[in-house]
């Protein structure tokens, strides 16, 4: 199987861009792969035997398979997902962003407009208007995807989380969807002691750690409010951000706020990779909250349950449906989150043993599920059973696209986002004959 990889790639800052590199190793041993890329002069860090081709000169391929997030580093992809139809990876469930980005942000505010319409109807066309006056904050985003008319013109779709690919399934109906376990690459992380030795961190400390890029969907404004309130019973917690703050995030102003002295906070910047894996072997607890979420999967969390470490997860988002209970701990988003983050904060650091325990469970779940190989493996197995329908499915696709723009076309838009509300999958082929003959 020839296979086209389409994704930002190292050193890109994107998440995306490392576990997509990963994944290369995993599928090189059932494919022959080519790393598609923008600037290829620019990637760094691809395995050994990967060629690599600009996204203007891939070579013919069995398959093309897109690696999408919800920024704007995976425009190109986006951009040759919408032309030819393969097999996309969706690292968040909701491109909202990306698509502003190739839309209104171009200049091109009625393609936005009526893929809102498309779908999720008169709603959509009203939040639409006034996301593109810069008027949506970032819950309405999150509640619109704008991932369906992609996903729908794709020959399937592979999700990090069983919850998104249940989702997927129910919106799209035919389309065969594969839950894939975000995996876990082998990891050569220090022991606790001394990863603190190696970044300078106190042996005696209780470190609470965010990894990442600061920003509010992480809930450090909660995060922050529940550590200042522990301190005096814990003076030695710490609240380690390990990542940069987003432009914008004043982090230091609501550090101010919630009471909490700069002995209390501990902001990184930006790390090398070997570096933040150190600092995640460094926590006693790990926050990977995420709210509003926009369906991610964060290999940051994966990693430190893979290391041992105790999580708090949002409850409602991909991470706390993917592992069971015990393996990681759900904190409720809302009014009282600071307050639940707070007594869940307060048991695991009064109880060494119980962390302890929490972080088995989930080394020895994420081990046995999130192999590295193993996911290699079930992934080369999906496509392998893609590349023999593609053409088949490629004119269906052409077939149904060809309607765009037209009086059929219109309609079946209108139809298609009624029948969602009704809880359908589709539009059936009976109904486009029936509007076939009202459009004329």
């Amino acid at each position: 199987m020839r296979l086209n990889v389409w994704s930002p790639w190292p050193p890109a800052a994107s998440g995306v861009a490392d576990y997509a590199a990963e994944q290369l190793v995993a599928l090189s041993a059932h494919a022959e792969l080519t790393a598609v890329a923008e600037d290829p002069a620019a990637v760094t860090g691809l395995p050994a035997g990967v060629a690599i081709a600009a996204a203007d000169a891939a070579p013919a391929a069995d398959l093309d398979l897109y690696h999408l997030g919800n920024s704007a580093l995976h425009g190109f992809v986006y951009r040759r997902a919408r032309a030819v139809p393969g097999v996309v990876l969706l690292h968040d469930a909701c491109l909202h962003h990306l698509v502003l980005g190739e839309t209104v942000e171009r200049g091109n505010t009625g393609t936005y407009l009526r893929l809102m319409r498309r779908e999720h109807g008169e709603r959509g066309s009203f939040v639409a208007r006034q996301v593109a006056r810069g008027l949506g904050g970032s819950l309405w985003p999150a509640l619109h995807p704008l991932s369906e008319s992609l996903l729908a013109e794709s020959l399937g779709v592979v999700a990090l989380s069983r919850q998104t690919a249940g989702q997927l399934a129910a919106r799209l109906g035919r389309r065969p969807v594969l839950a894939l376990p975000m995996h876990l690459p082998p990891v050569d992380a220090p022991a606790r002691d001394a990863a603190r030795r190696a970044l300078g961190l106190a042996q005696g400390a209780l470190l609470v750690t965010s990894p990442g890029l600061a920003n509010p969907h992480k809930r450090l404004d909660a995060a922050l409010r529940a550590v200042a309130r522990l301190r005096p019973r814990f003076p030695q917690l710490r609240l380690v951000v390990a990542g940069g703050v987003e432009p914008g995030f004043d982090l230091a102003a609501l550090a101010a706020a919630a009471g909490l002295d700069a002995d209390g906070l501990v902001v990184t910047g930006r790390l090398a990779f070997a570096d933040f894996v150190a600092h995640l072997a460094a926590a006693d607890v790990v926050l990977a909250l995420r709210f509003p979420s926009h369906g991610e999967m964060s290999a940051a969390l994966v990693r430190a349950l893979g290391l041992g470490r105790a999580a708090l997860v949002s409850a409602g988002s991909p991470a706390a449906f993917e592992f069971p209970e015990g393996v990681v701990a759900p904190v409720e988003p809302g009014p009282l989150e600071a307050a639940h983050l707070e007594a869940l904060l307060d048991t695991l650091l009064a109880e060494p043993g119980l962390r302890e325990a929490m972080g088995r469970a989930a080394a020895a779940h994420v081990h046995a599920r999130h192999d590295l190989a193993d996911t290699g493996r079930t992934l080369a197995v999906f496509l392998e059973g893609l590349v023999a329908t593609r053409a088949t499915e490629t004119a269906r696709i052409a077939a149904e696209r060809g309607r765009e723009g037209t009086r059929l076309g219109r309609y079946v838009d209108e139809v298609r986002w009624a029948a969602r509300e009704l809880g359908l999958p589709g539009v059936p082929a009976a109904v486009v004959s029936r509007l076939g003959e009202v459009a004329g």
